[in-house]
């Protein structure tokens, strides 16, 4: 029996993005500015998710938000809604 086609086998690929994406969203306060920003992120994540379960891919996430207010930088690490102060590294299998 001759050995299988390398193409006819399955292949797990791990696709890595570094991609950085800037938000300048001028609102009446800090509470409003994180409120619309927040709206998009979680939209842009629940569509992604959508693909992610339609096509049965897992994924690891690393999320790290930046955001400055005139001299002040803030940073902080977002696990979907939750904000947390340290870096860490999650499983996504939903």
């Amino acid at each position: 029996m001759s050995a299988p086609d390398p193409m006819d086998r399955d292949v797990r690929v791990m696709f890595t993005d570094n991609s950085t994406r800037d938000y300048i969203v001028t609102a009446s306060n800090i509470k409003e500015a994180e409120e619309v920003f927040d709206l998009i992120f979680n939209h842009m994540e629940q569509s992604v998710n959508d693909l992610l379960k339609q096509y049965s891919v897992g994924k690891k996430t690393k999320v790290w938000v930046e955001y400055q207010l005139d001299k002040y930088n803030y940073m902080t690490e977002e696990d979907n809604d939750f904000l947390v102060s340290h870096i860490y590294d999650k499983e996504d299998n939903d």
